[in-house]
């Protein structure tokens, strides 16, 4: 009877441990998805959209805007240099017109480039999240598990306790 008394208790804390653990974890994918959202839903990593994100989060959300951000640059004046010396970028005539054509080229270069970037981050994200649902499959699955032989034990106590009660004669 105290071996089964004392594995519902085990079982007990190992159940509220798991819960513990569950709870942590899907915290954690949150914000992962948190994270990946704010990535599709903006044009640009700001600081105001890192600021709303956890604390394990933002080390990197900050190292994405500014790599991001410089490697978008970089690709952009990469490409507008290969359109000018392929003939690509007509001359228009008129310095500033000229000026405002190679702006708006450069823009969208570095629209696109920013796209295919997040698009990586993005994919890096939904890794990331697939490995923690898989962690919290696990977790759950031995929370299943756990609470099933806690039941087991419960019931084999309650057995135990009624071999143990008097019953003065009457049975």
């Amino acid at each position: 009877m105290l071996l089964a008394f004392w594995q519902v208790q085990r079982l007990t804390r190992e159940i509220n441990d798991l819960e513990r653990e569950e709870m942590r974890v899907r915290t954690r994918l949150s914000h992962y998805q948190k994270y990946a959202g704010k990535l599709g839903s903006s044009s640009i990593m700001t600081m105001g959209n890192i600021a709303g994100l956890s604390a394990e989060l933002i080390p990197r959300a900050t190292m994405f805007a500014q790599y991001s951000n410089q490697a978008s640059s970089m690709s952009a004046m990469q490409q507008l240099q290969y359109y000018k010396m392929s003939g690509l970028v007509p001359w228009t005539g008129n310095q500033m017109t000229q000026m405002q054509y190679e702006m708006s080229a450069f823009a969208r270069f570095k629209e696109e480039s920013m796209k295919a970037l997040k698009q990586q981050e993005v994919d890096a994200m939904s890794e990331i999240e697939k490995e923690i649902e898989l962690e919290l499959n696990a977790i759950e699955g031995q929370l299943k598990m756990k609470k099933a032989m806690k039941e087991s034990c419960q019931n084999l106590l309650k057995e135990q306790v009624q071999d143990y009660v008097p019953k003065f004669g009457l049975g």
